[in-house]
């Protein structure tokens, strides 16, 4: 059995992925850790340039100081995670994948963002992968789901994308959840009896 690894956005806190994770997975282990550097009045995992550009080779460092023994994931205890990230927290779980994909058995990506134009994963093969953006995100293009969604279908990783009648926000119908839910239990037939009883609700 995997765990869940909660990865919060700019100026988040833990709790918000976290209520989203109990809801999605009742019962299932899962960490939330909170990001390394403070940011606004929350943290983040990341920083970001001053043009808000994301400093690649920097970001991926942090992943790998992240696996690392005396990082966060490994220090969940879990041999094996499914990442759940939030807006950055997508961005930084997207760099995971790409440095240690034997520890992540898929991902779930709320509001993500590629990392940058020209990037490539490494071997994702069977890897499933779902990318849920916002038609009327104020903070991402359309096409950054999409390109995201390609690269990792490049990488051979099993990618379902839905574009949701939302902005950066969670859509207010619960409709992330809904269908993070249905994937999960499409996915994962380990989980299917807890999670499909709420894609049912």
């Amino acid at each position: 059995m995997f765990a869940l690894l909660g990865l919060h956005g700019s100026s988040g806190h833990p709790a918000f992925i976290r209520n989203f994770i109990e809801k999605l997975a009742p019962g299932v282990s899962s960490t939330c850790p909170e990001g390394t550097f403070a940011d606004g009045d929350g943290f983040t995992f990341f920083r970001r340039r001053p043009d808000f550009s994301i400093p690649e080779e920097e970001l991926l460092d942090l992943a790998r100081d992240s696996v690392a023994p005396a990082g966060f994931v490994c220090a969940s205890g879990s041999e094996t995670m499914l990442a759940v990230g939030y807006s950055s927290g997508a961005i930084f779980a997207t760099a995971l994948l790409a440095v240690a994909p034997h520890l992540f058995v898929g991902a779930i990506l709320l509001r993500p963002q590629v990392i940058s134009e020209g990037f490539a994963f490494p071997d994702l093969s069977a890897k499933p992968v779902l990318i849920l953006s916002g038609l009327n995100d104020s903070r991402r293009q359309p096409r950054h789901a999409l390109q995201l969604a390609e690269q990792l279908s490049a990488a051979n990783a099993d990618v379902t994308h839905h574009a949701l009648e939302a902005g950066h926000g969670l859509a207010p119908d619960d409709a992330d959840l809904t269908l993070a839910a249905s994937w999960m239990a499409a996915s994962f037939t380990s989980l299917l009896s807890p999670i499909a009883a709420i894609g049912r609700k």
